[in-house]
């Protein structure tokens, strides 16, 4: 996903608008980050002078996994993205670089595709779920509780790990406020 940007380099202020569409790869940080299909990406590439910068939207699908049924699932994501690409981003001071993404230009093209990538990334929820209502697995034989049910006999609350340790948490407490 690549937009040349040669022309408007040579003025600052000069505008440019685009639209492209590409596939999105891991980076090594975030190999597991598939996309099904390819992004597409339009917006506007402005001249800043000692770069370019970008303000665009994405939009695409991602393929998750369920946090609570371990199914795989495609998620649509619409990001809206803003990056400056500069010839030599690591000379630039921390500071400078704190306001906003900076990305590579190298010979008057931009890569869009690290600039979305790092956006799914960080709009990626924290426990993806297939649906609001997944029952996810059962924990004793770990069935798929959205594909049925199972024969399993659900254990008594108390008898499990957690069940124990919220018990003794509520009567610990409990003490400390002077109920028995």
């Amino acid at each position: 996903m690549k937009i040349d940007v040669t022309e408007i380099l040579k003025t600052p202020g000069a505008g440019m608008p685009f639209e492209v569409e590409g596939e999105i790869a891991g980076d090594g940080v975030a190999d597991e980050l598939q996309v099904a299909g390819g992004f597409a990406v339009r917006g506007v590439a402005t001249s800043i002078g000692d770069g370019v910068y970008v303000d665009a939207h994405a939009e695409g699908t991602v393929k998750l996994t369920c946090s609570r049924c371990l199914g795989s699932f495609a998620k649509k994501m619409g990001l809206d993205c803003e990056a400056k690409f500069m010839e030599n981003p690591e000379d630039r001071s921390r500071e400078d670089r704190d306001e906003i993404e900076v990305f590579s230009l190298e010979n008057g093209v931009c890569d869009l595709s690290e600039m979305v990538r790092h956006e799914i990334v960080l709009n990626l929820p924290m426990k993806p779920l297939c649906s609001p209502r997944c029952k996810g697995l059962c924990p004793v034989c770990g069935a798929n509780l959205n594909e049925g049910g199972c024969d399993c006999e659900k254990p008594d609350p108390g008898e499990t790990v957690f069940g124990r340790k919220l018990l003794e948490a509520l009567n610990e407490r409990g003490k400390k406020h002077g109920r028995s």
